[in-house]
């Protein structure tokens, strides 16, 4: 595997409403699963456990191991903005998709005040970014194939957000040590002059699946 750095540019800003990361094996593994869809996978998601195609990983003694792949550090060209959203309630469409049988419930009733069916105001944060980076041990010409079938990074990319330009896959040998810019074991050693804490969190995508938190370093990023 080959030390590398992976630059994305964008066309449009990025929704980021989260402190939690971005990895770049998080990416890889949407992509594999991506493609093994369209190629007609009875479990295409399953397929996007392995990514020993593309990235290196850490070796191990049981399930304690990472991809050699680190968090994407953005680089801003703008401040944050705040963009207001409404949440509607429709209750005629709600009644719709139960006597067309799409919404499945005990009785055809809702709450608009309440729940999750109400409506509601709320803020989402966009920033205008010069880039997107990441550091990994991987393959060149696999991380280049793969990547293509990413079109966006972020949030509410359906309105057009987070939408990539480009992306750039390059010999870097800052990726040796820069790879462990990311959630790491508790035993395993961080990137040079980076601090770490203690956290929850998934050492692999998915990395939304709470269940499989455990005790990590994770590093201090400003």
């Amino acid at each position: 595997m080959d030390a590398l750095k992976v630059t994305f540019t964008f066309t449009s800003p990025v929704v980021m409403d989260s402190e939690y990361p971005i990895h770049l094996d998080a990416l890889v593994a949407w992509c594999v699963a991506d493609e093994a869809e369209s190629f007609g996978a009875p479990d295409p998601w399953a397929a996007g456990d392995d990514l020993s195609h593309a990235l290196g990983k850490t070796d191990a003694s049981d399930a304690v191991w990472v991809w050699q792949a680190s968090r994407l550090h953005f680089v801003p060209a703008s401040e944050r903005v705040m963009m207001n959203m409404i949440r509607r309630c429709d209750p005629l469409l709600y009644m719709e998709g139960f006597d067309r049988g799409l919404i499945d419930a005990k009785r055809k009733s809702i709450n608009s005040r309440s729940g999750q069916e109400r409506a509601y105001q709320f803020l989402m944060p966009y920033q205008w970014f010069e880039r997107a980076e990441a550091w990994c041990l991987g393959d060149r010409e696999t991380l280049e194939e793969v990547l293509k079938r990413l079109r966006s990074i972020g949030k509410l990319s359906r309105n057009g957000f987070g939408v990539i330009k480009d992306v750039l896959v390059e010999s870097d040998e800052q990726a040796i040590d820069r790879w462990k810019v990311r959630t790491l074991p508790m035993s395993m050693e961080g990137a040079a002059n980076v601090m770490y804490v203690h956290s929850f969190q998934c050492l692999r995508a998915p990395y939304w699946k709470k269940p499989n938190r455990v005790l990590a370093n994770e590093p201090v990023v400003v």
